[in-house]
């Protein structure tokens, strides 16, 4: 593209950015009222010319301004544009999101995404930080272009509805590691480029008959790109409690492996997410959340997660999760490696297909040789966490 075309584009992409405003701003996110009445939309903020947006946003299903409560149905057109923003969580709510929305957020790590979306708009997310990613269920469409340039995502979770993929949409993901398809018919490939720059990537799919399909497939069944394997079952705990987020929200740390479904006390299912996070509701009533590591595939055994309304505080119901100190796991120069107070602790480590590599008690720091190039689950007593080796 000629230098001055392109400096003219981000000169107009610029100007058409600052020209567009929000109509109030409530608990530092502003939104604009949508076509619908009763309707807002997350939009963005800019205040000298810089997204104002920074740190963490859990969006509210809903938000009152000047006496009336208005439901938050979408995220505008590169709402959080460039921003610094590290961390979101989207509402159930939000049934849309506009194109460009979090482009360029090389800070933003962590999405829960709402449950009712159908499409990952056009590079909605090109260029940010994400380093896990789960497609709830329903969604049907990746659009063009939409985690290319994602440099730290590893692990992507993608769900049975999905239908099409588009150019672009994982283009450069250099550190794209592992894949969970839960669909049994290969997603299509819609146009050039969508997995470029990628390197070996492990594919689990549902069973052997959907593996013979994605190998018969153009795009999935490439040899160079791709290690297909059938889904098998695998046992995982969530990694750590839970701490106070603020007046409103009780923070769950979940850890680096797998997707987690979260359940309701209503036996609801309220999110599905990759994230190293959850933000439960605080409640005018003792509360009790159900937790559980999923493939998208098969789940793992549930963890309970009860939020009392005297002391704020999540704890876990669960007498398998006593207090331990943390372990250090790391992988170095092909080997796994394990520090800390970790003796006559169960060591397990299992790959991405959930075979169990690995199991035994430990004896002080520990040193684990396995198959290299591969993606690991390494569990220390109630501590998980996911390597490539």
């Amino acid at each position: 593209m000629n230098k001055l075309r392109y400096i003219s584009l981000l000169t107009l992409t610029f100007l058409t950015l600052t020209a567009r405003g929000w109509d109030f701003v409530s608990n530092g996110i502003a939104y604009s009222f949508n076509d619908r009445s009763d309707e807002v939309m997350v939009d963005e903020n800019i205040v000298d010319g810089l997204s104002a947006y920074n740190g963490v946003y859990i969006i509210p299903s809903t938000v009152n301004y000047d006496g009336y409560n208005y439901r938050v149905t979408g995220i505008a057109e590169a709402a959080f544009y460039n921003s610094k923003v590290t961390e979101v969580v989207m509402p159930n709510s939000i049934t849309k999101i506009g194109e460009e929305a979090f482009l360029g957020c090389d800070e933003l790590q962590n999405v829960t995404l709402s449950l009712n979306l159908t499409e990952i708009p056009r590079e909605c997310f090109l260029g940010s930080g994400l380093v896990n990613i789960a497609l709830p269920e329903g969604l049907e469409k990746v659009g063009y272009g939409a985690f290319q340039d994602c440099y730290s995502l590893h692990t992507l979770m993608l769900p049975s509805s999905l239908r099409r993929i588009e150019a672009y949409a994982f283009n450069d993901c250099h550190n794209l590691y592992e894949i969970y398809c839960a669909a049994t018919t290969p997603p299509k490939a819609m146009g050039w480029g969508i997995f470029d720059g990628v390197g070996q990537v492990d594919v689990v799919v549902t069973d052997y008959e959907a593996m013979d399909a994605y190998l018969d497939d153009k795009a999935w069944g490439d040899a160079e790109h791709f290690t297909l394997y059938p889904n098998e079952d695998i046992s995982l705990l969530i990694t750590a409690d839970g701490e106070p987020f603020s007046q409103d929200w009780k923070r769950i740390t979940l850890g680096n492996n797998l997707a987690y479904k979260v359940i309701d006390e209503n036996d609801e299912l309220v999110a599905i997410t990759a994230a190293d996070h959850y933000y439960l509701p605080a409640c005018d009533h003792d509360a009790t959340f159900t937790i559980i590591p999923t493939t998208m595939m098969g789940d793992s055994d549930p963890v309970y997660v009860m939020v009392d309304k005297l002391s704020g505080i999540d704890s876990f119901i669960d007498d398998a999760l006593p207090a331990e100190p943390e372990p250090i796991i790391v992988a170095r120069w092909g080997t796994i490696y394990i520090y800390g107070d970790n003796y006559g602790k169960l060591v397990s480590v299992w790959d991405m297909t959930g075979r169990l590599y690995y199991e035994r008690m430990s004896s002080d720091n520990h040193v684990i040789d396995l198959p290299h190039n591969r993606v690991y689950v390494v569990r220390v007593g109630k501590y998980v966490k996911k390597l490539f080796l």
